[in-house]
């Protein structure tokens, strides 16, 4: 009986054995250390300091680093919803050679009060000093936005609101000025100058449009096409924000050139927070073709804006990252480090073991211990 049991107990023993044979993992004695090694020592210190610049600048870049956006194509429902065009052009030409009206007109359709729309008021072309550095400051605004290169749609460009406002205050107040003047100028005249045969045009379908001014000669000065664009928004107002145009200056030497502004608008959403809010921002990108009339050539100088709205919608929204990510970048950072510096040690005491030079010890006699090794039957003296 006792025979069937140390059998059964060996055939055990056996299967354990097996078991721990298949183990890779290697078992070394606690009071059992390495020698410590300069080349080790040094492999460590650089290891160490390479992880704490990782993750000094995992930290960084996740609460102050560049912000990443989610883009997402939609189709614009809202085409029925027109967006107004706030423009405020100034044009060195005498407002009598300026005409407005709609090709609409005719028809008396809904656009018939287009030409009601626009507003014409006598100005100085020349700035203030006051107005002038209020001008500049919106300049460099523009030449910002319209660098070279690529920009994503969720990078504005924006200004002290106090720059347009106070533009405005100071162009209100300079028409009043020279309207006083013009009022004072006609009642010393006994003939008025009479309507030019300039026009402007102003049509919409199809999500494409053209707005057109042509400058004529009048009776008594001829007309001049040099003009500033101080705004020129669609949509809602958005204070402060700068438009590619805005800003835009073109000075004509001869008076009767031709600019042509092509103008492609985007619907862009730009969701702001947890909470869904957005600002709705049309904007647009312009390509600029100035033509300049040929000698013996006769016509009058234009400004044509060409606009075509896209029929898509960009919802723009910040990728936030969680805490988690944050957390798991930092494991894989160290434990990626240690990993490595663990592959590089260990082929440097390779070649260190390899070389003739290096087998030569530098280290003094130690006095050891006689020691028993645990489990081992083996004594080091």
């Amino acid at each position: 009986m006792s025979l069937e049991t140390d059998g059964l107990r060996q055939r055990r023993t056996g299967v354990k054995r097996l078991v721990e044979d298949l183990d890779i993992f290697e078992k070394v004695v606690d009071n059992v250390k390495e020698e410590k090694k300069l080349s080790s020592g040094l492999i460590s210190i650089i290891c160490f300091s390479v992880i704490f610049c990782l993750v000094f600048g995992e930290v960084v870049h996740y609460f102050s680093g560049k912000k990443e956006y989610d883009y997402r194509f939609d189709v614009d429902t809202a085409l029925d919803d027109l967006p107004n065009l706030d423009i405020d052009l100034v044009v060195a030409t005498p407002c009598n050679n300026l005409a407005v009206m709609s090709s609409m007109d005719e028809s008396g359709g809904i656009f018939a009060p287009l030409q009601q729309s626009i507003q014409k008021d006598p100005t100085r072309f020349e700035f203030t000093e006051e107005e002038q550095m209020y001008w500049t400051v919106l300049r460099h605004a523009h030449a910002a936005i319209n660098h070279g290169g690529l920009r994503g749609l969720e990078e504005l460009q924006y200004v002290d609101s106090d720059v347009e406002d106070n533009l405005e205050q100071l162009a209100n107040q300079k028409q009043k000025d020279e309207a006083a003047a013009l009022t004072e100028q006609r009642r010393n005249q006994k003939d008025s100058d009479g309507p030019g045969n300039g026009q402007l045009i102003f049509m919409i379908g199809n999500g494409m449009g053209m707005f057109q001014i042509v400058a004529s000669n009048g009776v008594d000065e001829a007309g001049n096409i040099s003009h500033r664009i101080e705004k020129f928004n669609f949509g809602r107002r958005v204070r402060g924000l700068v438009a590619p145009l805005a800003g835009a200056e073109q000075i004509s030497e001869s008076g009767q050139d031709i600019y042509r502004y092509f103008i492609k608008i985007v619907p862009t959403k730009i969701y702001q927070g947890i909470f869904g809010r957005f600002t709705m921002a049309y904007q647009y990108s312009v390509t600029f073709l100035k033509k300049k009339l040929n000698e013996g050539e006769h016509s009058h100088g234009g400004i044509l804006f060409e606009y075509e709205f896209c029929a898509n919608v960009i919802e723009i929204r910040e990728a936030y990252r969680s805490l988690i990510t944050l957390l798991v970048r930092l494991c894989a950072v160290v434990g990626g480090v240690f990993a490595t510096s663990r592959i590089i040690n260990n082929v440097i005491q390779l070649i260190l073991n390899v070389l003739p030079w290096a087998k030569v010890s530098t280290t003094s006699p130690v006095h050891v211990e006689k020691t028993a090794l645990l489990n081992s039957g083996i004594v080091v003296r």
